[in-house]
């Protein structure tokens, strides 16, 4: 098939699904072309495993001290550049692939072609607990920002819907290295404010924190060292050490949970996914939530022990079975993978 393959680039876990699902298509045969917006598409390490592949702007989320700005967000939206990434995309093609981007949703939409949303946006079409605030919003988010025809969603509990586990990259799956030799304290939180979080995390005594975040060479300040992003890099110090400290997001805290970690998470103010996934973290005793970062919170985290960790089967290959056959029903195939 020649499939349309859409990625929001604005955060990690999209595109490391995305780029393990591409591969395997096209070592099936599939002709991919990729779509990647909501980031500069330099800052993304290894770009060529998504060639060919064109940027557009799409949308992102205005952020400050690690809240969302709704209105500045709303500001932000050029629908007219938008409408012109759409109407600049004029070949035919078999099926659209989505992984929550608005310019492939919409391309579909407009050439009535197939398009199928994956990734953990897509539960909340299934009906699971979810916050008052996300029931009032998910009208617009997933519906309205990346209409989709079907859904292959996945979530870390399946809620007996046809949800499938977490997809995590082979690096996580099938690590080589030894989980949880080191007691570092692993920190990846991109919506903050790094000198209000060095601020607080120089007042932890006696810990060692691996902070990893958008500079160009690594520094050593007080307890903290900071590193540029690498996956290679973040990878294993995600697997070597005990704890993790991060936003809400989806795909970090559930490869945190298949290795094992202790995990304190705050979401991200005025994101709804963010305070559902943290709302379902803490219901389902997989994490510490929080409403922010600080000496206290942290030192308090650290006096219990929370490690939780669920081997969560792989979902990849039943995950291209439902691409290939969008019509045939998974359903006892999907329940089959949580048990």
């Amino acid at each position: 098939m020649d499939i349309l393959y859409g990625i929001n680039a604005t955060g990690n876990g999209h595109i490391s699904r995305a780029r393990v699902i591409i591969s395997e298509l096209k070592k099936r045969g599939h002709n991919i072309t990729t779509i990647i917006s909501g980031n500069d598409k330099n800052k993304i390490f290894d770009i060529d495993d998504f060639k060919p592949l064109v940027e557009k702007k799409g949308f992102t989320f205005h952020k400050d001290k690690g809240k969302v700005k709704l209105i500045k967000t709303l500001l932000n939206a050029d629908l007219k550049e938008f409408k012109k990434d759409i109407n600049s995309l004029d070949k035919s093609y078999d099926l659209v692939l989505t992984d929550f981007e608005p310019v492939s949703a919409y391309f579909a939409r407009k050439k009535r072609l197939p398009v199928i949303g994956l990734g953990h946006q897509y539960s909340f079409y299934k009906k699971i607990p979810i916050t008052l605030k996300m029931r009032l919003l998910k009208i617009f988010f997933p519906y309205v920002y990346t209409p989709v025809n079907k859904v292959i969603a996945s979530h870390f509990h399946h809620f007996g819907q046809e949800i499938l586990p977490p997809f995590l990259a082979k690096k996580i799956r099938n690590k080589t290295i030894a989980p949880n030799t080191k007691s570092n304290i692993i920190v990846y939180v991109p919506w903050e404010d790094i000198n209000d979080m060095i601020n607080i995390l120089s007042k932890i005594e006696n810990k060692n924190f691996i902070y990893y975040f958008d500079t160009d060479r690594e520094q050593k300040v007080n307890n903290i060292t900071i590193k540029p992003f690498s996956e290679k890099n973040f990878k294993k110090d995600l697997i070597e050490n005990k704890y993790l400290i991060t936003n809400a997001g989806f795909q970090l805290p559930a490869e945190a949970l298949f290795i094992g970690k202790q995990i304190l998470c705050k979401p991200l103010d005025g994101q709804p996914e963010q305070e559902h996934n943290g709302k379902i973290l803490k219901d389902l005793s997989y994490a510490t939530l929080c409403k922010k970062f600080d000496p206290i919170t942290i030192n308090s985290w650290l006096k219990v022990d929370t490690f939780v960790q669920k081997k969560f089967q792989d979902p990849l290959p039943l995950m291209i079975k439902m691409i290939e056959n969008p019509n045939e029903n998974f359903s006892e195939e999907v329940l089959k993978l949580w048990k």
